[in-house]
């Protein structure tokens, strides 16, 4: 499996928890482990949640909980997974500023007295 954008993010933020807790720091510098294997088991994971489907939205906490969890455990079974798996992220603030609003037709203006509504006033006049 190919190094990738979300490999690399996965293994910055494993990289900086181990910075920030000793525990983990510990239990990332595991031999038997892997990033390799580590995004497999992600991807697995993300797989029995799909129920077969071609698609899943996991959200990204849950994600950094699951590389933790490979790394604190030792007896993990990593299910073999298709080597191509898409991964859809939200597109970025400027790619959604340059997608196309929906039109909206204009509306045609109205004369005053074409409403056959009532609307109340505050005053309590008609």
């Amino acid at each position: 499996m190919s190094s990738s954008n979300f490999e690399t993010t996965i293994q910055a933020y494993l990289e900086n928890r181990a910075k920030t807790d000793s525990l983990f720091a510990e239990t990332y510098r595991k031999a038997d482990k892997s990033i390799e294997e580590c995004i497999k088991y992600i991807y697995s994971k993300a797989r029995k949640l799909a129920k077969g489907g071609n698609a899943v939205g996991v959200d990204e906490a849950t994600v950094y909980g699951w590389a933790v969890h490979y790394y604190d455990e030792d007896n993990i079974k990593v299910d073999k997974v298709q080597e191509r798996v898409e991964v859809v992220a939200p597109a970025s603030e400027p790619a959604k500023a340059e997608q196309s609003k929906p039109q909206l037709k204009p509306q045609s203006k109205r004369k005053r007295g074409d409403d056959n509504s009532l609307q109340l006033s505050l005053f309590g006049e008609l």
